[in-house]
């Protein structure tokens, strides 16, 4: 009697154990299988958010280059709906355009026209600043234009896109920083030329930092502009062709606007709204962890109240 009490009570004990055994392995699997997909969604959520805001903010930087050229086109209209535009009507229209769009005004927009001084060595005559917004620099008015290979680039793509507004291929400051020139063909009853105005791209891409950009987003911007029947090279303006330290992926987004094609890559770091959202991938294997533990603890003590 007693050895078969003695062989029940160890009979129990094994049976026991296998069952604390097979719960607490049932209980880790199921809490491993289940928490393991957490970090990969949050991390594709995470991911899927900058994606979004990447796609946003280059559609930002197209409304801002859009509006950068809106004095542009005001000072075209100007001149194509006139039989002849003096240079008090352009200066009048330009402190009036700077006064009401302060914020979109270029740094120097000019009137060109072709004409033959004494100073300019080519016969079928040089380009020249009529009317100008700018005191100093190319654009100051009576300069000569024709030696300056970007201004001039610029020009002969608005004359083969006559009726379109035409972005002309990057070029470098005296400062080292990246300028290009928008341009149009103006052509009324008495005047024929060509009216540009300078972009800024870092100050337009310093606007969209100051008021769009998150933490964790940078931007290298690649360009490729028209250069007659062909396509500029893409090359960065803003940025390298690398990306920047500590970027754990990059968010290429296309544009186009008024014959230039943009790429704007986006660098994300983990800065980034605040990162992947992991904690409760963590917290519920924790939980898993300990509600498990507890389980098989709570399973013990039956077992050997029963034994």
């Amino acid at each position: 009697m007693a050895a078969e009490k003695e062989s029940s009570g160890r009979n129990g004990s094994i049976w026991g154990a296998l069952t604390i055994a097979f719960v607490l392995l049932l209980g880790l699997s199921a809490t491993y299988f289940l928490g393991r997909p957490m970090p990969e969604q949050a991390r594709a959520e995470w991911n899927a958010m900058a994606d979004a805001e990447a796609e946003r903010l280059a559609s930002t930087f197209v409304l801002l280059l859009d509006h950068a050229n809106s004095p542009l086109q005001s000072l075209a209209t100007l001149f194509n709906g006139s039989g002849r535009v003096a240079a008090d009507e352009f200066e009048n229209t330009s402190v009036y355009l700077k006064g009401h769009q302060s914020e979109a005004f270029p740094e120097s927009m000019g009137f060109l026209t072709k004409s033959q001084p004494s100073s300019c060595g080519n016969d079928d005559g040089c380009w020249m600043v009529a009317y100008s917004t700018d005191t100093r620099g190319v654009l100051r008015p009576g300069s000569d234009v024709s030696r300056f290979g970007p201004m001039i680039a610029t020009i002969d793509t608005a004359l083969n896109e006559e009726n379109s507004l035409v972005i002309g291929s990057v070029f470098e400051g005296e400062t080292g920083s990246p300028y290009s020139y928008y341009a149009v063909t103006i052509r009324n009853t008495r005047q024929f030329g060509v009216v540009v105005s300078l972009i800024d791209y870092e100050k337009l891409v310093a606007r969209m930092y100051d008021a769009w950009v998150p933490d964790g987003m940078r931007l290298r911007l690649e360009a490729s502009f028209s250069n007659g029947d062909d396509m500029t090279e893409p090359r960065f303006i803003i940025g390298a062709s690398e990306p920047r330290e500590g970027s754990l992926r990059s968010i290429s987004v296309p544009a186009e606007i008024d014959g230039a094609q943009f790429n704007l890559v986006w660098d994300i770091s983990e800065d980034y709204a605040g990162g992947p959202q992991s904690l409760a991938g963590t917290f519920a294997l924790y939980t898993g962890i300990f509600a498990t533990l507890f389980l098989v603890l709570l399973l013990r003590g039956l077992f050997r109240m029963m034994g």
